[in-house]
């Protein structure tokens, strides 16, 4: 209650699209599904075009998820996003977010149990403050090409 007997109600605020992503991330590190799906609209769809598939549903998959052989551990490399300029990873690594409204970006690195190394870029796109559609492409770490060397400088 303020000075003239008026109570003031705080909304608590709602998670921002970017901090939605990081939690996304650490329930699929975590492979916790239950908690993922907290994260998704009802009607959530995947889409991987590069293997030319698309899982429709929250229950589709959470299934397809418990059944993956030899889950890989992911690491936000870079989030794009409206909210916030900056997020840190958990070894401390300042990373730029950048983006507007429904649309985020996020660029991911994943570790497999055998060894091999992939790149990610997942496109989300929220409806009412949930995942409503995410696009994954993914490609394995590669050596670059020889011919390029004289031109391009390693990253």
């Amino acid at each position: 209650m303020n000075d003239e007997g008026v109570t003031t109600i705080r909304a608590v605020p709602e998670k921002s699209h970017r901090e939605i992503i990081q939690k996304f991330f650490e329930a699929v590190n975590a492979q916790d599904w239950g908690r993922l799906e907290a994260w998704l609209d009802p009607e959530y769809v995947w889409e991987m075009p590069q293997s030319g598939e698309r899982v429709r549903g929250t229950e589709n998959n959470r299934l397809m998820n418990e059944s993956y052989p030899g889950m890989p551990q992911l690491e936000a490399r870079r989030i794009t996003g409206s909210e916030d300029t900056w997020v840190t990873t958990p070894s401390f690594t300042v990373l730029k977010i950048t983006g507007t409204g429904d649309d985020y970006v996020a660029e991911s690195r994943a570790s497999y149990p055998d060894g091999s190394v992939w790149h990610a870029v997942d496109l989300f796109h929220f409806r009412s403050g949930k995942i409503d559609r995410q696009t994954a492409y993914f490609a394995p770490v590669l050596e670059p090409a020889e011919w390029r060397a004289r031109w391009a400088e390693r990253i």
